[in-house]
């Protein structure tokens, strides 16, 4: 299925009033100016001594009104500035107990005004609240394969997304491309040497630079070594170290901890008890070793995802042969020190995992050709899990927990490899799906990495070879963002007026509600 992405940004404005003759409700409404000029609605505007038809023409070809002249306008009501800070996706009630019983026929004009500040000036953005902001895609690539594994929106709100080339490289380079918000590349580097170099995870530094970790067959002193590459804030390197022995050893996940320094974590041939180990490199903030750690037994075990927990200690996932009841995905919890706590395995196999709200884990892969997610406690003891999919073959590589406390999944799903699309799975807390959206064309898709973006939509970037230049290119996919910016009036009674604030609005962080009521000759 191909999808046709708009590469615009619109935001569509949805407004709930309508303003009317003066005998009726008049919801005094200014345009979306920033700051909104001083507001005064019933004022001599020709200075000829009276309020007439000549100011009723002004406030009209203002503010949309139209009817008799006014003659006389007295405020009834001043709630003065409220503070409403907490209120975002509420609704809350603005009480002034004058007992308006016909709000249609009593002649009541209602003023609805907001300030983000006290100190700002007044504003009416969005009164009546806004839709949403349609999504975009971007390829990025040239005439050879390109795989994006990592992405992280930045900072200044654009997005950084790491993996590998051979259009840049022929054996095979790491890659960093920096794009703005709208998914416009700023800069791109590249990184390695003669041989294969990928990177297989990307962060932002707490300096505003960015490090990418993956593993190198150019450097080091085996056939893979792990690799940490540090760059500054426009992605030159200004340092980059190996880790591991004579044999193979892939970093497959990075973080920067809360020390600053790194953790790397994923597997070694080179090290341990078995054929591969679950592998935990921790490092100063100049990449030099101050620990590792190995987990396994005498089978093969491969950690693929890695998380600094709220009590410093780590917890890494993967796959074990060693444990369970047989290629299962294996949790294991350190302390600080990378000192094992405790371990779990549950079935399925698991390529992400994140530590939730709550101080438990979440964890996604895939079970029996479906989307598998996870959900376990501080301890690790199972609370629930889900699966999802269909006929199709469904496989995640990425979870979120959602601002909302849900989760959000995304992988692959097509018939069978060569073919398949991005998609994107929507849970509540307890893991019901609530949606799901397939992106992609007519050769295969796939999604390795998704953050959750400021807007409350999702990033995901994987590769295409359905879109772009060559026989594979990054693929970062922008989804669609349903935004609550602005407030509304909900409804009325005979003493209150009911507003509600957007859940997403930045704007409305003071309101002030006037009331007057007006006579005609």
């Amino acid at each position: 299925m191909k999808i046709k992405f708009s590469t615009l940004l619109n935001v569509v404005l949805a407004t709930f009033f309508v303003t009317t003759l003066v005998y009726n409700v008049v919801v005094s409404r200014s345009a979306d100016w920033e700051p909104l000029l001083p507001y005064d609605p019933w004022v001599d505007w020709n200075d000829d001594g009276e309020i007439d038809v000549f100011d009723k023409v002004a406030v009209g070809a203002r503010f949309g009104s139209t009817g008799t002249p006014i003659t006389k306008a007295s405020i009834e009501y001043d709630s003065d500035w409220i503070n409403i800070t907490g209120k975002a996706g509420q609704y809350f009630n603005i009480t002034h107990n004058l007992n308006i019983t016909d709000w249609d026929n009593m002649g009541i004009i209602v003023d609805i005004t907001g300030k983000t500040t006290l100190d700002n000036g007044v504003l009416q953005r969005y009164l009546g609240l806004t839709s949403y902001i349609p999504g975009w895609n971007r390829t990025y690539g040239g005439t050879g394969s390109d795989v994006a594994f990592s992405v992280v929106q930045t900072d200044d709100g654009g997005y950084a997304i790491g993996g590998y080339t051979e259009s840049f490289d022929v054996n095979g380079d790491a890659w960093l491309v920096k794009t703005d918000a709208s998914g416009d590349v700023e800069w791109n580097r590249t990184y390695g040497g003669i041989s294969g170099d990928i990177a297989f995870s990307l962060v932002q530094t707490s300096d505003g630079g960015y490090a990418l970790g993956g593993f190198t067959n150019s450097f080091g002193a085996g056939d893979f070594d792990f690799w940490l590459v540090k760059t500054n804030s426009t992605g030159h390197m200004q340092w980059n170290r190996t880790y591991g022995g004579t044999d193979r050893d892939c970093g497959r996940s990075l973080v920067q901890t809360s020390d600053g320094g790194y953790a790397i974590a994923g597997y070694t041939r080179s090290f341990g008890a078995g054929y591969y180990d679950f592998w935990l490199v921790k490092t100063n903030s100049t990449g030099h070793m101050q620990w590792n750690r190995t987990y396994g037994g005498t089978d093969g075990d491969w950690a693929y995802s890695m998380v600094q927990t709220t009590d410093g200690g780590y917890a890494l996932t993967g796959q074990t042969n060693s444990f369970g009841a047989g290629s299962d995905s294996w949790l294991v919890k350190t302390n600080s020190t990378g000192h094992m706590q405790w371990n779990q395995t549950y079935g399925g196999l698991v390529y992400s995992v994140i530590q939730t709200k709550d101080g438990g884990y979440a964890l996604a892969g895939v079970i029996s050709l479906d989307f598998l997610l996870v959900k376990v406690d501080v301890g690790g003891n199972v609370q629930w899990n889900g699966t999802y999919g269909g006929t199709d073959h469904e496989s995640a590589s990425s979870v979120v927990q959602t601002n909302d406390g849900g989760y959000a999944l995304a992988g692959i799903k097509g018939l069978e490899p060569p073919l398949g699309d991005f998609w994107l799975v929507r849970t509540d807390a307890a893991g019901n799906m609530q949606w799901s959206k397939t992106y992609g064309g007519i050769s295969l898709d796939a999604a390795y990495s998704m953050v959750q973006t400021n807007d409350g939509g999702y990033v995901i970037v994987g590769e295409t070879d359905s879109f772009g230049a060559g026989s594979d290119d990054f693929w970062l996919v922008k989804t669609k963002t349903c935004v609550e910016s602005g407030l509304a009036w909900t409804d009325s009674t005979a003493d209150t007026i009911i507003l509600y604030r957007g859940a997403t609005d930045p704007y409305w962080n003071y309101v002030r509600v006037r009331i007057w009521k007006i006579k005609t000759p």
